[in-house]
């Protein structure tokens, strides 16, 4: 049930949708991109938003038409009882992967680069013992640590911009467009699946104040922003190595810092890796949230169901995943993504103004 005390505003909703989005997948993008678009990377990471913000839309013109009630309860009042509850189990099983792939790649990445003697199961505890922790709590709570978590975002932001005394060569992106806009297509693909997270709007939509009006516009600039602050990063890899470098740099945005170095600090790459700490876990904390919220509604199995999903969540993240099972459970993940942002939402759409579908349930 929803009530006052997990409300959030539209202000808390920009926020929780920005960290819902941005994670672990930012440091590797520019290597994803540039495999197709080359020196366009950063036009397929525009291409991408503007893909988003269509979803958007989509979500929005689907969830207006039933404001207060949860998108488990839309899908039952949609497709019926069985049906329903079965898209929500594929909604819950989705949420899950992506929780444990994130939850993996973030383990292996500690692993790799700050702390290579500490065994993998360890982190991946303590890391999935703070999602826990504060999904448990109300949805306002979350938000709330979203807001704060933010400011990390702008500080890594600022921090990026000292990456600009490095050699940087702006003819690794010319000429602009010279890719093709196939391989920009297949580029923005992948910069899209880089991008869940937006996703989380069909379940938060319930639980804003006054959700009848400024909606559009706060899910339109969190877009800007994520689509900004990604396109930036990008840009900034493909003039800063070259395409060779790029093709053989698994995780580029590290390597940016790993050139400065200043009186007082050295490594800056390593300090670049502790903060982004904060918004990799932010992003395991909203799939823990959506796949708890897409089994239960109730307020007292809630809580449990938090705890036995973030049990799964690690389980699954003490499988030995060598790079090869990585990049294959990744793809498959993959397809299971656009079944999630796009087949399931669009189809719910038409289906609801086909057969006049609205809040009550009921034929108009």
């Amino acid at each position: 049930m929803i009530t006052k005390k997990n409300s959030i505003t539209k202000f808390q909703l920009f926020f929780v949708l920005i960290q819902s989005q941005i994670g672990i997948g930012l440091l590797s993008l520019p290597n994803v991109v540039q495999e197709s678009a080359k020196g366009d990377g950063w036009l397929s990471i525009i291409l991408a938003g503007v893909v988003v913000q269509f979803l958007l839309f989509v979500y929005l013109s689907l969830l207006k038409r039933f404001p207060n009630d949860e998108f488990t309860q839309i899908t039952q009042k949609i497709l019926g009882r069985t049906l329903g509850k079965i898209i929500n189990i594929i909604l819950y099983f989705y949420f899950i992967m992506t929780g444990s792939i994130s939850i993996i790649l973030m383990v292996k990445l500690i692993n790799l680069q700050l702390l290579p003697l500490t065994p993998g199961w360890m982190i991946s505890l303590l890391i999935l013992s703070a999602c826990i922790y504060l999904t448990i709590s109300n949805l306002k709570i979350i938000a709330r640590f979203f807001v704060l978590a933010t400011t990390l975002i702008i500080l890594l932001l600022f921090i990026t911009l000292f990456t600009f005394v490095l050699p940087k060569e702006i003819q690794f992106i010319l000429p602009v467009g010279s890719s093709g806009i196939k391989n920009i297509l297949i580029g923005s693909n992948s910069a899209l699946i880089s991008m869940v997270g937006f996703e989380g709007l069909l379940f938060l939509y319930s639980f804003i104040i006054h959700n009848n009006k400024g909606v559009l516009k706060t899910i339109s600039m969190a877009n800007i922003f994520v689509t900004g602050f990604y396109t930036f990063i990008v840009f900034i890899c493909l003039i800063s190595f070259s395409p060779d470098q790029l093709n053989q740099i698994r995780e580029p945005v590290t390597y940016l810092f790993r050139g400065l170095s200043f009186k007082m600090f050295t490594r800056i790459d390593f300090i670049f890796l502790s903060l982004w700490m904060v918004p990799m876990t932010t992003s395991i904390i909203a799939y823990l949230f959506l796949a708890s919220k897409s089994i239960s509604n109730e307020k007292k199995s809630y809580k449990k169901t938090v705890v036995i999903n973030g049990i799964v969540i690690f389980l699954i993240s003490l499988i030995p995943h060598t790079d090869e099972i990585t990049t294959l459970f990744s793809k498959y993940l993959s397809y299971l993504s656009y079944s999630v942002i796009f087949v399931i939402p669009v189809l719910l759409l038409i289906l609801s103004i086909l057969l006049k579908k609205h809040e009550t349930g009921e034929t108009a």
